[in-house]
């Protein structure tokens, strides 16, 4: 999978900066949204330690970053990505 990090989403209605990026690229804290699927991801400091995780390694998928606080409430989550036409997890 060709990364996209380099490509920055804009802000959204609430400020929040939207990244996409593939899994196996997370190297930040934060809420991770899954772009095909509703689910999404809390990935804490200690999660992005190489060998702490290996959820994280391994995989291929995209996923959108739509916080850097990885304890947002869902329903701060869900209404992130309605406004980001992400799915939205239930």
């Amino acid at each position: 999978m060709q990364s996209t990090k380099p490509t920055q989403g804009a802000n959204d209605s609430s400020g929040h900066r939207v990244a996409f990026l593939a899994w196996n690229e997370i190297d930040e804290p934060g809420v991770y949204v899954d772009t095909q699927y509703p689910r999404f991801f809390r990935v804490t400091k200690e999660g992005i330690i190489p060998g702490a995780s290996p959820s994280i390694h391994g995989s291929d998928f995209t996923v959108a970053r739509i916080s850097s606080d990885p304890m947002l409430l869902k329903a701060r989550i869900q209404l992130i990505c309605a406004n980001n036409n992400l799915p939205v997890p239930e």
